[in-house]
């Protein structure tokens, strides 16, 4: 009998476990199914929220159980989406957390023998797949798990943000969608939306005016008219024209949002965008930058008046599309250096050339950010990577269950 032949019971238990199973009891339970599976422990390390680390999931939060995404094995399993086995300090083995694409953190299986390492492999992957999911729903009825993952304490701000967003992370086999914010503890008038109907997908990047709680406001009005016109089936212009109308109905004349809007056609790679006082997207393709996609640049939603302009661009298979917030490249050095769109675009390139998945693409692009301006940003910086792969096929590792 093989590991494989005990999985179905296993995951069984689990799943029976899991109907009345309060949310701190969720680390007893992955480590019985791991022992029950044949491993000598389980373990769950959560990422926390700025992506630098993994922290040990346990009964109440608080644990100084913390590893490094660099240079480790745990850190690579995370980064990679693949399973990684070690045997420096026994024999372990490294499974990714993943809630469909949505790197949530690391299974940590820990094993008598080495020789088991390639036999725990393969059940690793689905016990891992159903612990994500118990994670991701039975963080709705806890605060332990967010504790787990904030490296620092959050602002009110970003408190309410945070709750309005979708994850971060969400893949098909025609396309992958990755976001981040920061700084994620303070984060006040940025946001980003999408949402995938049928063959289209929607996607958006705002940029509230000001900072605190009243941009944080400004963002979650225009995140929630922009949601209700797209729901209503609105094309573009009509749901900038609700956007501003709400905003200016709520917030006067004295108040605006900077924002990106966008569909992509995911048959033919058509792209349509509205771009409201906001940097411009930028393209990469064939590992090679374009440069910025010539759009309208308009004027910010809240003020009236709409002269908008829909674009349209032919993506390629393969092309990379990166929308931002001027946080991102108004980011200053010790020394007043702008991070500058320059720099932006040799590093977006320089990531493309690694082929690195959307998702880690992304991670070490706002970290590169943070560095240029010693952690600590004036402004909110956002970005969303958007990859269209043209024909279906797989865009992260293959080993991602």
């Amino acid at each position: 009998m093989t590991r494989d032949d005990g999985l179905p019971d296993v995951l069984a238990w689990l799943m029976g476990q899991s109907h009345l199973m309060a949310p701190e009891d969720l680390p007893d339970a992955a480590d019985e199914a791991a022992r029950r599976l044949g491993a000598e422990a389980g373990r769950i390390h959560l990422v926390t929220r700025d992506q630098r680390a993994l922290r040990l999931l346990s009964r109440g939060a608080g644990t100084d159980d913390v590893l490094g995404l660099e240079g480790t094995l745990p850190g690579r399993a995370f980064r990679m989406s693949e399973v990684v086995a070690g045997t420096t300090n026994g024999a372990r083995l490294w499974v990714p957390l993943l809630d469909g694409t949505e790197r949530l953190g690391v299974l940590q299986l820990e094993v008598a023998d080495e020789a088991d390492l390639e036999a725990l492999r393969r059940p690793a992957l689905p016990l891992a797949s159903v612990l994500a999911e118990l994670v991701v729903s039975k963080s709705q009825y806890t605060d332990s798990y967010e504790k787990t993952r904030r490296a620092a304490p959050m602002g009110v701000p970003a408190e309410l943000l945070w709750r309005q967003l979708p994850p971060t992370t969400f893949a098909t086999p025609r396309f992958v969608i990755s976001a981040q914010l920061e700084p994620w503890y303070e984060v006040g008038g940025d946001a980003f939306d999408y949402s995938l109907d049928g063959d289209t997908l929607h996607l958006a990047v705002f940029d509230g005016m000001g900072h605190g709680l009243g941009a944080t406001l400004l963002a979650s009005v225009a995140l929630a008219a922009y949601r209700n016109a797209r729901r209503g089936g609105q094309p573009l212009l009509a749901t900038a024209e609700v956007v501003d109308r709400v905003l200016a109905d709520q917030f006067g004349d004295d108040s605006f949002v900077t924002a990106v809007l966008g569909r992509l056609d995911l048959v033919t790679g058509t792209l349509s965008l509205l771009c409201a006082a906001h940097p411009a997207p930028l393209l990469v393709r064939d590992g090679r930058s374009v440069g910025e996609v010539s759009v309208d640049p308009g004027l910010p939603l809240g003020f009236g008046m709409r002269t908008d302009r829909v674009v349209d661009v032919s993506l390629q298979p393969g092309d990379r599309l990166l929308l931002f917030s001027d946080g991102v490249v108004e980011a200053r050095s010790r020394e007043g250096e702008f991070f500058g769109l320059d720099r932006l675009l040799d590093l977006v390139t320089r990531q493309e050339s690694t082929r690195q998945p959307a998702p880690e693409t992304l991670r070490r692009l706002i970290n590169a950010v943070l560095e240029h301006q010693q952690d600590m940003l004036q402004d909110d910086a956002t970005v969303l990577l958007l990859e269209w792969a043209g024909e279906p096929r797989g865009l992260l590792p293959a080993e991602a269950p």
